[in-house]
């Protein structure tokens, strides 16, 4: 097994990089031009592998964390070493839901535009709704233990999943609602990636920091809605689009 999660967690790595980048290059080429469906695409794929390795990592990890990490094995307190690796990944595992989902609906409001009785499929309904509820069980779990970051994201997991099962399922939208929906959802699988990236990936950076360093952990997501809001407002007023008061 050690073997097994050496090599997601060296997927994982590589294609979380290649996202990094990659999340900017849409941004800078002009919408429906060859290289931003292109680039979206690639992202889109380094996205979703982040995903899968990121649970299949974490899975690994919470059933068999002594396998995984064996320089724990003779730990003092093997409890505590339990009750952390678990906190950990079921963090990384709602990361990783909120980056699969955000990615998906970013990707498929824009293919299906005005269409959106694709979007109440089973199939693509729950993981919105695991996203919504996952928000407020890691809310809760933020609560019970303290932790700031489980809080945090507990609520942006919440708020992203609600508006996305608004989207979904209300009888009627504003035209080209879809152009806010894509770019709102993109920025916010963004916000997933650098997050995680600070998160784990940034962790010997600023671990001299104590617990300051929660401040770089939250800055993508609080820097992130500020620019969602501003960027959909923009585009909003450039399309003319006008929310509507549709029952869901």
């Amino acid at each position: 097994m050690t073997y097994l999660y050496s090599a997601n967690l060296w997927l994982h790595i590589v294609f979380a990089a290649i996202a990094l980048v990659l999340f900017w290059v849409p941004i800078f080429t002009k919408k429906g031009h060859l290289n931003h469906r292109k680039f979206g695409h690639h992202y889109k794929v380094a996205m979703y592998t982040v995903a899968l390795t990121g649970v299949l990592m974490a899975t690994m990890m919470m059933a068999q964390p002594f396998v995984v990490k064996p320089e724990y094995l003779n730990h003092e307190n093997p409890e505590a070493v339990v009750a952390y690796f678990r906190s950990l990944n079921i963090f990384l595992i709602f990361l990783a839901l909120l980056t699969f989902t955000t990615t998906r609906h970013g990707i498929e409001v824009l293919a299906v535009k005005d269409k959106r009785e694709q979007l109440r499929k089973f199939n693509y309904i729950v993981p919105v709704w695991m996203l919504a509820v996952g928000g407020v069980m890691l809310f809760v779990f933020g609560i019970v233990n303290s932790n700031v970051l489980h809080i945090a994201f507990g609520i942006l997991g919440l708020v992203i999943g609600v508006n996305m099962l608004r989207y979904c399922l209300k009888t009627s939208v504003a035209k080209r609602q879809w152009i806010i929906e894509h770019i709102g959802s993109m920025i916010g699988s963004g916000i997933a990636a650098y997050t995680a990236f600070l998160t784990f990936g940034g962790r010997t950076l600023f671990s001299d920091l104590g617990q300051w360093q929660l401040v770089f952990w939250v800055a993508p997501g609080i820097v992130g809605g500020i620019a969602s809001y501003i960027v959909c407002k923009r585009y909003a007023q450039m399309f003319g689009v006008v929310n509507e008061q549709a029952e869901v």
